[in-house]
């Protein structure tokens, strides 16, 4: 599957609003590593499902191993792209950056018109965005990505 049509910039903006706004604020760093747990059918289902509780990203990374094992590889495969989502986000005045963070300035409204792939992103939001409440430095050391 090409993850340039995959995983474009409608997707990707679609996963970063539907994070934020729930999260209301977070930080680039947190922002950046959003699309890289969507890349991951397997992991975007897992999260989606209305059963799954995260208690923490340990947790889960020992639960799921193998959805991880390429994590860092899909985070640098995603990076420009969600760089590019967050200037069209911000371009539209959807989310606003201030003092290094992103906030959200309106509700995301999903549409089921958006596709199945956006409603299990939509629908997997709330996991993420309970994941990266954890401390940023923390998330990256677990999600072993290196910089």
């Amino acid at each position: 599957m090409n993850l340039e049509n995959y995983n474009n910039i409608g997707i990707t903006s679609i996963a970063i609003s539907s994070v934020l706004s729930l999260s209301k604020e977070l930080s680039l760093s947190k922002v950046l590593l959003i699309m890289p747990l969507f890349t991951s059918k397997a992991l975007t289902a897992h999260l989606s499902r209305k059963t799954t509780e995260i208690k923490s990203i340990e947790k889960l990374i020992s639960e799921k191993t193998p959805l991880f094992s390429n994590f860092n590889k899909r985070y640098y495969d995603t990076l420009a792209n969600s760089l590019n989502a967050i200037q069209l986000l911000i371009e539209t005045n959807s989310i606003s950056i201030k003092d290094g963070n992103l906030i959200n300035n309106q509700h995301f409204n999903f549409e089921k018109t958006m596709g199945k792939r956006a409603d299990k992103i939509n629908s997997a939001s709330q996991n993420v965005s309970k994941l990266l409440n954890e401390n940023t430095e923390k998330l990256y050391l677990n999600l072993r990505i290196e910089l």
